[in-house]
């Protein structure tokens, strides 16, 4: 029953529900940021670099990125939104109140499908007994129908008397069509109450 599309879908909303809530109780703690800057900077230029020695640098682009000097900053900074505390709290005991009505939701689907699971088991046990007896009906409405057979050619049955061994002939046949196809129904009504599609198209297969 666990893989129940019914049962997957209410269980993740309930999931979902006391994730938003832990993050709701969570965001009241005091927020902390740590932060960092780096810089590097280049010129080309060397450190004793004068006018009379012009020399002492390069044209080159990638000597002049060349990271010469750099300077960092580094730092943490807290936050703490004391005047939502009573808001957030609200919002969470809201959605304690919102979980447990999935609770309640999924409690009833599985119920309703633990119902279908021994309804299903019951109908399968059902059609296999009638999908068994069938043909013994068949073969006594055939036995039937030939002794009537016999007996109209011979003057001892009228034609009413076959005929009314045909159509049960007929019936049986039906009813042996009729319990196969509900033998299929009744397990495909457990493979969906399940969520185990693999119950039928193994059948299939």
């Amino acid at each position: 029953m666990e893989r129940n599309p019914q049962v997957i879908y209410y269980q993740s909303r309930i999931e979902q529900s006391n994730k938003t809530k832990t993050y709701l109780k969570k965001s009241i703690l005091p927020g902390v940021n740590l932060f960092g800057v780096f810089q590097s900077r280049g010129s080309g230029f060397e450190n004793d670099y004068t006018p009379a020695y012009t020399d002492r640098y390069s044209k080159n682009y990638f000597e002049g990125m060349k990271p010469a000097r750099s300077n960092y900053v580094t730092g943490f900074s807290l936050a703490w939104n004391i005047l939502s505390i009573k808001k957030i709290k609200e919002q969470a005991n809201a959605q304690e109140f919102l979980t447990k009505a999935y609770q309640q939701e999924y409690d009833l689907i599985s119920t309703q499908l633990k119902d279908q699971l021994v309804f299903a088991d019951e109908r399968i046990a059902t059609a296999i007994r009638a999908y068994h007896e069938v043909p013994v009906q068949y073969k006594a409405a055939s036995d039937a129908y030939i002794q009537k057979s016999v007996l109209y050619k011979n003057g001892l049955a009228n034609i009413i008397d076959v005929q009314q061994a045909l159509f049960a002939v007929n019936k049986a046949e039906t009813d042996k069509s009729v319990a196969y196809i509900q033998v299929w129904q009744a397990l495909l009504l457990k493979a969906a109450a399940s969520g185990d599609f693999d119950l039928f198209l193994g059948q299939v297969r």
